[in-house]
């Protein structure tokens, strides 16, 4: 048996804004930006008792949940977009 704690993959999906932060940043502290991400969220995790660090999440949870909404309906929308002009090609 290893020593090392099971890991889990999680993909998660970031404005370009936020990705090219994380770019910079991680220049800054010489991480590449997965290992910046998971210093980030193992810092979270760390301070998540916190009271400022518990409603800073809730404070930007509706905004998350908003903006993911709008990105998900805005894929689904250029995606039949897409699709009604293929098929309209094909016939």
């Amino acid at each position: 048996m290893s020593d090392q704690p099971a890991e889990k993959r999680i993909a998660v999906t970031v404005t370009s804004t936020q990705a090219q932060r994380l770019r910079v940043l991680g220049a800054e502290v010489d991480l590449s930006t997965g290992l910046l991400a998971r210093a980030l969220v193992q810092y979270g995790l760390d301070h998540a008792d916190d009271e400022a660090t518990a409603e800073a999440v809730r404070d930007y949870a509706a905004e998350v949940r908003k903006i993911d909404r709008k990105r998900r309906r805005d894929v689904g929308e250029r995606v039949m977009t897409e699709r009604h002009h293929k098929e309209k090609k094909e016939t």
